[in-house]
């Protein structure tokens, strides 16, 4: 695919002066109002997402947004390097060949989502799942494995869990003496992978493996059950003091 996209948080005035210096250099960003990982399109060339988009077609799934410490910030995404921003915390997608030596099994599941930091982080919002959801979800199934009896207990239960992994990981390789958590189902079994992708989730993470949700095939044309490289760029005193 030779993919990669460049992410940063900025505060609203910085957001307003990079908008400025874009219209100088011709520059169009893109404002993205509903559905933030539609930002990671291959053929979008620099983007920005709003607050109103963590409340859009996504809401309940996004909600880890406004518990997190990215509250207040907007994401910019862009194919190349932004000059005008401090390299530091940016966050880097690429593509990659990863692929997982180890999956959990039904009872590691569940330990994940007994996690202490699992159940300390989730959203008020993040069990309340409707029924109009769930048909949604049936609908995926249907059409891209025919053969799984649908389940949405066992399906919550892995986007918990998966996210968890993000938290305090129980999958991870070691990589440079860190360890480098992934996503721990293919892309039928994960949800709102923009929170791995963006770092609202596994932020202290040097380097992670994320595969993108179906939200992400479907909006941001990603191809499902790929692993993408997420590498967050900090100073040696930052990764000293985690």
């Amino acid at each position: 695919m030779n993919y990669r996209k460049f992410c940063y948080w900025v505060l609203p005035e910085k957001l307003e002066k990079l908008k400025k210096d874009f219209e100088e250099k011709g520059l169009a960003e893109l404002e993205e109002t509903q559905i933030p990982c539609r930002v990671l399109k291959a053929s979008s060339e620099l983007a920005w997402v709003s607050e109103s988009a963590w409340r859009g077609f996504c809401a309940r799934r996004t909600s880890w947004y406004w518990s997190s410490d990215k509250v207040g910030q907007y994401l910019i995404v862009s194919q190349k390097p932004i000059e005008q921003i401090n390299p530091e915390g940016c966050i880097m997608i690429s593509d990659s060949d990863f692929k997982p030596l180890q999956l959990p099994s039904s009872a590691e599941l569940v330990e994940l989502i007994n996690s202490k930091e699992f159940q300390m982080r989730k959203p008020s919002s993040w069990e309340k799942v409707e029924e109009s959801e769930k048909e949604f979800y049936q609908s995926w199934f249907q059409r891209r494995s025919p053969n799984t009896p649908f389940d949405f207990n066992k399906l919550f239960a892995s986007h918990s869990a998966n996210h968890s992994n993000f938290i305090n990981p129980k999958f991870f390789v070691i990589q440079d003496g860190e360890k480098s958590p992934y996503s721990i189902g293919e892309s039928l079994w994960v949800c709102s992978s923009c929170l791995e992708f963006f770092n609202i989730l596994g932020s202290q993470w040097k380097t992670k493996y994320v595969v993108p949700c179906m939200g992400a095939v479907l909006f941001a044309r990603l191809p499902m059950d790929r692993y993408f490289e997420v590498k967050t760029f900090r100073s040696r005193s930052s990764q000293k003091a985690l």
